[in-house]
């Protein structure tokens, strides 16, 4: 239990003395001596300089994990391409790799393995000095069969146990995960979700999904579709989500109220600064955001009121152009449904956001096995 406090509090505060070891999980100084000792001989920790003393004694010797001793890798699945990021123990990226998949062939196991090879050549290592992968993708993997479902864009990896046939292509242990989930890790870890608890992140882009985050962790449902809100109909016309709030029903929208642009994050954006006065105004931004506001509100009224949260994320390329002015819009039409008061924020939108979430939990994973 030592050895294993030591370690993680090595992998986030590090590099440490002994003297801030013992601080920081409360043990005797012979005891910290032992427990270095006996981690640098298992080569867990390693040395990392010194620490200038303050007084007329030694500088004191640093420690920190030692990085080699375990490697996992991010991936992030989308259909025309695979982004790679192979991490070391600390959970420091070190190589990262593209690749195109689209027209390279039925099977598209066979272009991400490669990515993952490449990635790994960067740095001189190979498939087995990698310990764990997390790959997101879009849709929901179901846990009985392991097929991939809510994805009809992606028919190539339909049919056969994903995880499985992941796991059996690069000879380590996969974890599948859905990408907007990865994104709410991201989140939670480096963007506006910190320091909350219970929160919804609503993905508005090509598609339309939503992550859900109950008492700090993921929930995923019983069959792993959680959050796959696209087919939902709401009350406009019996319209599904998918038809209302992502890149084609926001540009349908925008182009009734004259508002154009070439992609709906760039319209978005438009209509904001329009709105705030910071460009010239074409047709009806104002109109536009309103009652895009109203149908984001409408998407989410019914999972608000189910789950609670502190929280509601606006993300994908829709929800972060909108910014805060579209997180008003949306807060206040969601405030006047429903008695709940969650806090409406646009998302961090950090570039390769699936891969970064995909990353931290194939580190995490990657720690547990090695620390014990």
């Amino acid at each position: 239990m030592n050895d294993r406090a030591a370690l993680y509090a090595l992998a986030e505060h590090g590099p440490l003395s002994r003297v801030e070891l013992e601080h920081a999980i409360g043990l005797s100084k012979p005891a910290a001596a032992e427990l270095l000792r006996r981690l640098e001989q298992a080569q867990l920790v390693r040395q990392d300089g010194h620490k200038e003393s303050s007084g007329p004694g030694p500088n004191a010797r640093l420690w920190t994990v030692n990085e080699l001793a375990g490697h996992a890798v991010g991936i992030d699945v989308i259909s025309s391409s695979v982004d790679v990021a192979v991490a070391d123990l600390s959970g420091r990226v070190i190589a990262e790799r593209k690749v195109l998949s689209r027209g390279s062939g039925p099977d598209p196991v066979v272009p991400l393995r490669r990515a993952v090879v490449d990635a790994a050549k960067v740095r001189g290592l190979t498939l087995d000095d990698i310990d764990r992968a997390v790959v997101g993708i879009s849709g929901s993997i179901d846990p009985v069969t392991g097929f991939l479902g809510y994805a009809d864009h992606m028919p190539r990896w339909h049919g056969f146990n994903v995880p499985h046939r992941l796991a059996d292509a690069l000879g380590m242990p996969v974890t599948v995960e859905n990408d907007v989930n990865l994104v709410a890790t991201d989140e939670l870890l480096h963007g506006r979700a910190r320091g909350y608890t219970d929160v919804l992140l609503l993905w508005m882009s090509s598609g339309v999904a939503a992550a859900v985050v109950v008492d700090g962790r993921l929930h995923r449902g019983w069959r792993g579709a959680a959050g796959e809100i696209d087919f939902a109909p709401l009350d406009f016309n019996g319209r599904r989500v998918t038809e209302l709030i992502d890149n084609h029903g926001v540009l349908e929208l925008a182009a009734d109220h004259g508002v154009r642009a070439g992609r709906a994050g760039t319209l978005v954006r438009r209509a904001v600064a329009a709105v705030a006065g910071e460009s010239e105004r074409g047709g009806d931004p104002e109109g536009f955001l309103a009652e895009l506001a109203a149908r984001v509100a409408q998407a989410v009224v019914i999972p608000v009121s189910l789950l609670d949260p502190q929280l509601v994320l606006l993300g994908g390329e829709i929800g972060v152009a909108g910014g805060d002015r579209l997180a008003d819009r949306v807060a206040d039409r969601l405030h006047r449904l429903i008695a709940h008061r969650p806090e409406v924020r646009p998302a961090t939108g950090r570039d390769h956001a699936v891969r970064h979430g995909a990353v931290e939990a194939a580190v995490r994973q990657l720690q547990e096995a090695v620390f014990g």
